[in-house]
């Protein structure tokens, strides 16, 4: 059988020391082989990184569990170069949501890909472009600026990895590679250990087979005052009334894929017979005035963090990302203050749609995944994505159809700040009764079937 892992609880383990290490070693060694033809690793540990006692824990949730870790992320002894040539530095010591991991029991399998200091939606860098899972002929972009954490899932190399979103950058890879990512609200998980391209809005999150997975390593990532009140939520979630699901009329929506609008609508169509109570309204601000918004700000702040390299001419940096953050910098302070306040608006406006009991959904990325040919340095690909980072609010993004030709489409729950637990259980919901998520795992199973360096599944 070709090694590839699927649901956490597929790869969950608690044998005897010996056969549990020996384990680990095999898969490192089977993601070591295959990772040549998939490239979702930048850096594949020398060996497994793991807490030996949090392994044998019976009430570890991922005991043996192996996890992609983004290359902005501290992994004690692991490069982190931020997908650029410019950075060459070792981590002296673990970022804590990755000690946070550890302890309950997951293996660390590496770094895998970001575009340029996580600056792109295409999923390229200098380091170089992994595979989208969803064609073995590695014909389309798998998205960014997560892509080496999406590639990972999809491919079956790991079954849950981390990323980060500062505009779309778990949701975009998610939708294109046709797996489920989850950006939570701004705060809830340290981003201590973690390269910030935007302080405003940079949230680390995981991406996963399903909303239940993503929903069980996100659990383990939250410190514990705020995990006790998560899974309170989630359980109250549980036993309340189904959220009231606001969907958008075409107007509000602009310029959408034909596809992708008809699985939106077919999507809408299905919650109504699930029981979720639905509503059509309008946004009280357009998408792209909103990802504009956000781009002046993220633009500032990304120049800030990054200057070091940006100023540097003898610095190795492609010439995209020289100019995109150095454009940030020629943004001056009463500009970056106005953008603030109507930020602050946006939030204002947006958490009026977004009460209580109410979630907003909408599609994840305008198209499905983007053939290589097709590239467009023009094309805002988080159009819907980075207005949640705008007004600080949470969502995920989970499969919700196929294009004729056979690529996934996405769509989001997405909650105002602190709705975390609503958008997971309705997703969560949604996942239980279709089968988008499994039809994508079984795409991704068969073209993998058609790729070299096969090691069969330890």
């Amino acid at each position: 059988m070709t090694f590839f892992l699927d649901a956490l609880d597929n790869c969950r383990s608690h044998e005897p020391a010996a056969e549990r290490d020996a384990k680990a070693v095999d898969r490192m060694q089977a993601i070591r082989t295959r990772n040549t033809s998939i490239r979702a690793f930048v850096h594949v540990a020398d060996s497994p990184v793991l807490d030996h006692a949090a392994q044998a824990n019976p009430a570890s949730l991922l005991a043996g569990v192996p996890i992609a870790v983004k290359d902005l992320i501290d992994v004690a002894g692991m490069p982190t170069r931020l997908g650029s040539r410019a950075v060459a530095r070792v981590a002296t010591g673990h970022a804590p949501v990755i000690a946070s991991l550890l302890k309950e029991g997951a293996v660390i399998a590496g770094k895998s890909h970001t575009t340029e200091f996580a600056m792109s939606g295409w999923g390229v860098s200098p380091l170089g472009r992994p595979l989208n899972p969803i064609d073995a002929g590695d014909e389309y972009f798998p998205g960014g600026s997560s892509n080496g954490s999406a590639s990972a899932v999809a491919s079956g190399l790991v079954p849950a990895a981390l990323g980060t979103d500062t505009g779309g950058s778990v949701r975009i890879p998610s939708s294109w590679c046709g797996i489920t990512g989850l950006k939570g609200s701004p705060g809830w998980v340290s981003t201590q250990g973690v390269a910030a391209l935007s302080q405003s809005f940079d949230v680390v999150g995981p991406m996963a087979r399903s909303a239940d997975d993503a929903g069980r390593v996100y659990r383990t990532m939250l410190p514990a005052a705020r995990r006790k009140a998560f899974e309170e939520e989630l359980e109250r979630a549980a036993r309340g009334q189904l959220p009231t699901l606001v969907f958008l009329d075409d107007a509000s929506l602009g310029s959408l894929d034909p596809e992708v609008l008809a699985a939106y609508r077919a999507s809408q169509a299905h919650c109504e017979r699930l029981g979720f109570p639905t509503e059509m309204k309008p946004i009280p601000f357009g998408f792209a005035e909103m990802a504009g918004i956000w781009a002046g700000i993220s633009s500032v702040e990304g120049y800030l963090n990054n200057r070091i390299w940006a100023d540097d001419p003898l610095a190795p940096l492609e010439d995209g990302a020289r100019n995109n953050l150095l454009q940030g910098g020629r943004i001056g302070l009463e500009e970056y203050f106005s953008l603030l306040n109507r930020a602050r608006s946006c939030r204002e406006h947006m958490e009026g749609l977004l009460i209580p009991g109410r979630l907003l959904l909408v599609p994840t990325t305008s198209t499905a995944a983007t053939r290589l040919a097709e590239f467009d340095g023009q094309r805002t690909l988080g159009i819907y994505t980075r207005f949640v980072n705008l007004i600080q609010g949470c969502s995920i993004a989970v499969p919700n159809g196929f294009t004729a030709d056979g690529r996934p489409t996405s769509m989001q729950f997405v909650g105002s700040h602190g709705r975390d637990a609503a958008i997971v259980h309705a997703a969560t919901y949604w996942q239980a009764h279709t089968d988008w998520h499994g039809k994508a795992t079984q795409l991704h199973a068969e073209q993998m079937k058609n790729l070299p360096n096969q090691p069969s599944r330890p």
